[in-house]
């Protein structure tokens, strides 16, 4: 079928050549690149995509959200299919009432579950790490939960329920921490000489995200922002993974606040999960200079219009005394 054609235009992506030119998301903060591939390094990955998740052409599919590429192959993916797609420019939780397929991130997910009388059926999530606390609470409602890791740059890299594993056509490996992919799916590179995070080794890419492959299972950490504090560096990612697998944990975020002698301290806005939980959690998972000495609440976290977490909106939300500071 070529519907799959229209959210591409209308997106700006493609204009009937062979190739695209698709934005990045950014990072929580930084301003998108403009990433460079073939039209077929997308259309050739829908039939292993339908496969992989189970979406049908009687599905209504939500894709709602800005014009990266998370939300515009999943209009493009579900066009081909002959499914009905709901597509807005911003996301709001009362568009997911009629969906039987959403493409959410982890913080949308949140959101949709809350809405009432939903006949949501299956959740694809992208975009940040999924709490498995989350997880537990859509498949406790019914709904199927597919994660998957990937970058503009990389397109799928890996999927599944539950755990990665490499998404059809794709090899995986970490070299020295760092996630490498040889896949038929990655991206010529960016436009304009933009430089970038994507890296080259042969057939091999990376956009220097953190993680691990083995027996099959790919476990992302994520990229490499680090706290410094009182002169130990920490990987929030590591602190992050942590966090997100404690009791009851639906998300959470972990960044450096400054401190007058150890120049950051690490902290930690937690949304659901007992505080003394969490907190027994961090300390038996976690050594000394790693574990979190500030400890938030939060009844949800603030994104960006990609629904990523937006940094900037909650270090303003931790200074102003929107969230609430708790003390184990």
């Amino acid at each position: 079928m070529s519907r799959w054609r229209d959210p591409l235009i209308a997106a700006g992506y493609w204009d009937g050549g062979d190739l695209l030119h698709v934005p990045t998301s950014g990072t929580s903060e930084g301003a998108p690149r403009v990433v460079v591939r073939t039209v077929r390094s997308w259309t050739d990955s829908f039939e292993p995509f339908s496969e992989v998740t189970g979406i049908r052409g009687d599905d209504v599919v939500l894709a709602a959200g800005p014009h990266t590429s998370l939300f515009v192959y999943a209009r493009a993916h579900a066009a081909s299919v002959g499914a009905r797609v709901i597509a807005e420019p911003r996301w709001r939780p009362a568009l997911s009432a009629e969906a039987t397929v959403a493409h959410l991130t982890p913080t949308m997910l949140s959101d949709v579950l809350a809405v009432a009388d939903s006949r949501l059926r299956l959740a694809i999530v992208a975009g940040a790490a999924l709490a498995p606390g989350l997880r537990e609470q859509a498949e406790a409602v019914g709904v199927e939960v597919v994660e998957y890791y990937g970058a503009a740059e990389l397109s799928f890299v890996a999927i599944g329920r539950g755990t990665l594993a490499p998404f059809p056509q794709v090899e995986v490996e970490s070299r020295g921490g760092v996630l490498w992919a040889r896949s038929p799916w990655t991206a010529i590179g960016y436009a304009g000489g933009q430089d970038g995070p994507l890296r080259r080794d042969g057939d091999w890419c990376s956009v220097g995200d953190h993680g691990v492959v083995s027996g099959g299972t790919v476990t992302v950490s994520g990229r490499s922002g680090v706290i410094t504090t009182g002169g130990v560096t920490v990987a929030a990612a590591e602190v992050d993974a942590v966090l997100r697998a404690a009791p009851g944990v639906i998300d959470c975020a972990v960044l450096g606040v400054p401190h007058e002698r150890l120049g950051e301290v690490i902290a930690a806005v937690v949304v659901g999960g007992s505080r003394g939980r969490v907190v027994a959690h961090a300390r038996a998972a976690l050594p000394a200079p790693q574990r979190p000495v500030r400890w938030f609440s939060a009844s949800a976290l603030p994104t960006t219009d990609a629904g990523k977490l937006s940094v900037a909106a909650l270090r303003a939300a931790i200074e102003s005394g929107e969230v609430e500071r708790w003390t184990p």
